[in-house]
């Protein structure tokens, strides 16, 4: 049994140095340093084909089903980051920001390369170790893993120096340890309320996107229809420039003051250059309902045919508000600040007395040196988890309000330049 359990560990050993070194070489071969994927030869302009890799760990072609050959890696050229992303926005500043200060920087929208990329980033293991050290969550995180390791030093310098001293000189002094089985039964539960927490948080992310969705149909949806059955171009420009003023109005209530209140005046009086409809929207008490009363003020003033059209379209101005009472529910009540501050308190403490548990663990295995690393490894993990239920918490300073308020007004360029077409030929 011995031999056989010799050979088995010598094969796993063998198989793993074989893997690791494969490993290594993908990621670190001057083949993988440009993000790589799956295009035909001739079918992409704006993506750069490498000549065929001969090596054993990238394969270069493979045959289609109509026996057309395609080139498994393309590169793309890795240098230039995506506008207004935190990668490009520490390029920009020289380091890199956390904090509030790198919300703004994590308004994400995606394109076909960013895709590609987002697919093949977790693929290289040490780029995401490497990466880990600039990691905006990782920087917010110092604080508590610098405590709990803090904690984890001084239990070890207690037992492993003041008490041995102490012994020397004949004087008893208590070791700093602690069973593991109460961690032990503890953890689901804490992991329980870590995962709640943290459901909780992206349920009210993914709310919020779901209602700009539908703000944004619906608000393109208008001005679809006032310019079908609306002959007045003026009246249906003016439409489209209510529904712009809408969806901006309401990314300024879910802005911050400071950073987005000057850009909205600036905008809507350059919008409103000849009419006092802006500068009433800015000096309402509560501008979203004023905009949405001249929104609809605006639906009802197109000369239309059929009535019932215009009834029709009303109902995507009843969606506008209800998306927007949505918005402004998840803006105004965070989750039960009993709910954060427990899970908080009870996290606090487990991790805080964690030290002395694994003390008393790696002791028994004399391995007490692990304490202070497996002490901050958890550390990280547990309050990484936490920290990411907080910033999806208040989902509307990441998300890219400015990207769908300008989609809207493209939108509604574009259809009523189409109106302003077919009229013409008519």
């Amino acid at each position: 049994p011995s031999s056989m359990s010799k050979m088995i560990l010598s094969k796993l050993g063998t198989i793993i140095v074989i893997l690791l070194t494969e490993n290594c070489s993908c990621a670190f071969s001057p083949s993988s340093l440009g993000s790589r994927l799956i295009a035909p030869a001739q079918s992409r302009s704006d993506v750069h084909v490498s000549p065929p890799i001969t090596s054993s760990c990238l394969p270069t072609t493979r045959q289609h089903t109509n026996d057309e050959h395609f080139i498994l890696y393309a590169k793309i050229d890795s240098n230039e980051d995506r506008e207004g992303s935190l990668a490009a926005a520490t390029k920009a500043l020289g380091k890199v920001p956390y904090g509030e200060i790198s919300r703004k920087y994590r308004r994400t929208v995606f394109k076909h390369d960013d895709w590609v990329n987002h697919r093949q980033s977790n693929s290289k293991v040490f780029d995401n170790l490497q990466s880990m050290f600039f990691s905006g969550v990782v920087r917010q995180l110092r604080p508590q893993v610098g405590s709990v390791t803090a904690v984890a030093a001084a239990v070890m310098g207690w037992n492993m120096g003041v008490v041995d001293l102490a012994a020397s000189y004949n004087i008893w002094l208590p070791t700093l340890t602690l069973p593991v089985v109460p961690f032990t039964l503890s953890s689901p539960a804490l992991g329980l309320l870590l995962v709640f927490r943290t459901n909780a948080a992206y349920t009210r992310w993914m709310a919020a996107r779901d209602s700009w969705a539908r703000m944004s149909a619906h608000s393109k949806n208008l001005v679809r229809m006032g310019s079908i059955f609306s002959s007045d171009q003026s009246a249906v420009k003016e439409m489209s420039n209510a529904c712009w003023l809408y969806a901006r109005t309401v990314m300024n209530k879910l802005s911050s003051p400071g950073e987005d209140e000057e850009e909205y005046i600036e905008e809507v009086l350059e919008r409103y250059q000849d009419s006092s409809i802006g500068t009433r929207v800015i000096k309402s008490k509560n501008r979203v309902i004023a905009a949405w009363r001249q929104l609809s003020l605006q639906l009802h003033s197109l000369p239309a045919s059929d009535p019932k059209a215009l009834i029709e379209t009303d109902k995507s101005i009843i969606v506008l508000g209800e998306c927007t009472a949505i918005c402004e529910k998840i803006y105004s009540s965070p989750v039960p600040l009993v709910y954060t501050r427990h899970t908080a308190r009870f996290l606090s403490l487990w991790a805080l007395t964690l030290p002395c548990a694994l003390y008393s663990a790696f002791s028994a295995l004399d391995q007490t040196w692990a304490t202070l690393p497996a002490t901050s490894i958890l550390a990280f993990f547990l309050f990484g988890v936490d920290e990411l239920a907080m910033q999806l918490e208040e989902p509307f300073s990441i998300l890219p309000m400015k990207y769908f308020v300008d989609d809207i007004s493209e939108s509604a360029e574009i259809l009523t330049e189409t109106f302003e077409e077919q009229d013409e030929d008519m």
